[in-house]
């Protein structure tokens, strides 16, 4: 059944930036620990319901990762989100971009 008054949600899709250091793995980027210490910053205020980096094979770090990830969180709007998003270290040094979208969820468990 169709949730009218679904909750809102916000996600972060975070792609490398113009400071991405091509050739280097997600986990090797010089500044991931940074980026790293942001979110569970953010998760241990209460906002994020679910992060991590995009996979090309399955298996954690014993799988293969992607370039980039996303982050589905809490904020009071889209402005308070997108400050969260900017508000990334790693995005201010431009290791990554972020363009953060507001989600309806009518369709939930």
């Amino acid at each position: 059944m169709v949730d009218v008054n679904g909750p809102h949600y916000f996600v972060a899709f975070q792609t490398p930036g113009p400071n991405w250091v091509k050739g280097v793995k997600y986990n090797e980027q010089p500044e991931f620990d940074t980026h790293v210490g942001y979110m569970t910053a953010l998760q241990e205020r209460g906002l994020i319901v679910l992060s991590g980096p995009f996979m090309e094979r399955a298996g954690g770090l014993n799988g293969v990762l992607a370039d980039g990830g996303m982050t589905i969180f809490r904020a009071a709007d889209l402005d308070e989100a997108i400050t969260i998003g900017t508000d990334d270290p790693t995005v201010k040094s431009g290791m990554l971009n972020v363009d953060v979208k507001m989600f309806w969820v009518p369709f939930h468990a």
